[in-house]
């Protein structure tokens, strides 16, 4: 895939993105629950990962990905869902 296309693909995903939030936010569901939730005392924080996996249709093998370290986004993400990971100290 060249430049010019990897670029076009990065912004469709922007935009699935920004619709998915778009169509949450709006959601009257959604906007119920989370009153409900914070009318008993509690603070909401909808976090959302967004993994989006593209692939293209034809059948291309791909090597098995190699493990890596996680970065320091990867850190700050699990921080703040509360999950620690195995290399984290005990607290």
């Amino acid at each position: 895939m060249d430049t010019h296309e990897q670029e076009k693909l990065k912004i469709l995903v922007q935009e699935l993105a920004q619709l998915i939030h778009a169509v949450l936010v709006r959601s009257p569901e959604l906007q119920s629950t989370v009153q409900g939730i914070e009318e008993r005392g509690y603070r909401v924080d909808l976090v959302l990962a967004s993994m989006t996996r593209i692939q293209k249709k034809e059948f291309q093998h791909q090597p098995e990905p190699a493990e890596t370290e996680p970065t320091e986004f990867d850190k700050e993400f699990l921080k703040a869902l509360r999950i620690r990971s195995d290399d984290a100290p005990n607290p």
